[in-house]
């Protein structure tokens, strides 16, 4: 007890205040509950998704899928991988870390069933995808009213470098990114054309020469697509960003510098399909390219450009009947 001034005051502790704190209950006055327990932390298996069937055409050699791109783990445990082939007469694969290499061998079709684990007992799950080895066809030719149309038919079946289409450019075909050749742009069949993009931070892209430009007010790009796979794309341009990935449709005047719209890939929210299938897009719905405007009634090319994709997850898909039509 000390007298200040006449008055009295009790000196406690800080000691003894906070054990009668505690003694008291008061933790539950501040929000605190002694008698709470934390939430139980169960280990989650890993998950597989985004593996599909994978169509190759006969001649293609070797092809890789890094499982890396389509296994995930809830804890970020080290995860572990057995492969199962089901015809070796069809291809024969190695595993390397998360890398399966799948190597020709014969036309048909085998099953590939992957098995991931992190350790835990209990937790090995389970996928199956077929690798088919097959020419695949082109679209149905269009019919409808085109004021421009590519189809593909009759141009030859191998690398378009080898096998050219009159009136297309493709630049970065031959250009290797740190020794690796990054893609390729393939004539299918005699009757389509396939694009693939497997390393990131560069570029294809292709374009049709109109042969002058041309008014197509109030008309219509449109294309068939199959077997489109690609890694999470960006909307981001590879000038933007190196790291990115997309494709980019666009059309520009025959000196590129009046007008130019462009519209990407990952706005249309494509998905993987082995039947073809149909997009069509106003060009009033095309953007600035290059802080241009975008006016369809001065067109003299139109374009394909396509960046990022990786080895194993690349950008690929097929492509036919691309046009301006009605």
């Amino acid at each position: 007890m000390v007298d200040m001034k006449n008055r009295k005051y009790l000196i406690i502790p800080t000691c003894l205040i906070l054990s009668l704190t505690v003694i008291t209950g008061c933790f539950d006055f501040f929000g605190f509950d002694e008698s709470y327990d934390p939430p139980l932390i169960i280990n989650q298996p890993p998950v597989i998704s985004g593996l599909n069937n994978v169509f190759l055409s006969p001649g293609f050699g070797k092809y890789e899928i890094d499982f890396a791109n389509y296994v995930s783990d809830q804890e970020g445990e080290i995860i572990n991988y057995q492969v199962t082939n089901s015809d070796e007469s069809v291809i024969d694969i190695s595993l390397d870390n998360t890398v399966l290499t799948i190597s020709e061998v014969g036309a048909g079709s085998s099953d590939i069933t992957v098995t991931a684990t992190d350790g835990q007992e209990g937790h090995d799950v389970s996928a199956t995808f077929a690798v088919i080895i097959a020419s695949v066809l082109g679209a149905e030719d269009y019919t409808g009213n085109a004021s421009v149309l590519i189809d593909f038919n009759g141009h030859g079946t191998g690398s378009v470098v080898d096998n050219p289409v009159p009136n297309f450019t493709f630049e970065g075909l031959n250009f290797e990114h740190d020794g690796t050749n990054f893609g390729s742009i393939t004539l299918e069949n005699n009757d389509h054309l396939m694009i693939t993009h497997n390393v990131s931070e560069t570029y294809i892209w292709s374009e049709y020469n109109l042969g002058g430009n041309q008014d197509f007010t109030g008309k219509t790009l449109r294309f068939d697509y199959s077997h489109f796979t690609a890694p999470t794309l960006s909307g981001a341009h590879w000038e933007d960003d190196p790291t990115a990935a997309d494709i980019q449709l666009y059309f520009v005047d025959e000196t590129w510098g009046a007008s130019g719209g462009q519209k990407q890939i990952s706005s249309l929210n494509l998905e993987y399909a082995e039947s073809w299938q149909s997009i069509e897009i106003p060009l009033s719905d095309f953007i600035s390219l290059w802080g241009l405007p975008a006016d369809p009634s001065t067109v003299g090319y139109i374009g394909i450009e396509v960046w990022g994709g990786e080895q194993g997850d690349p950008i690929s898909f097929r492509i036919d009947n691309i046009g301006i039509v009605d």
